[in-house]
């Protein structure tokens, strides 16, 4: 994936994100809503960036990632 595909995506999914802030979204939700966008795989990669991204102590990240019950839930952090 190009570093500006990479950026579109990123950019849609903060935009979901951004439209509810105080939902969580689930992977596959994410998955399923930009499933016409990009493959699943690359989709995939990018959540699982972010999530390490948000488990980082020192990260000021814009998303919150969390996992309950086996499934990685994604929230706007601001």
């Amino acid at each position: 994936m190009t570093t500006k595909s990479k950026q579109a995506l990123l950019q849609e999914i903060t935009e979901i994100l951004k439209k509810n802030p105080e939902r969580m979204y689930s992977r596959e939700e994410i998955l399923n809503l930009l499933s016409k966008m990009k493959s699943d795989d690359e989709i995939d990669g990018l959540l699982a960036e972010l999530e390490v991204a948000s488990s980082l102590k020192e990260s000021k990240s814009e998303v919150y990632a969390t996992c309950r019950g086996g499934t990685v839930y994604y929230k706007w952090n601001r």
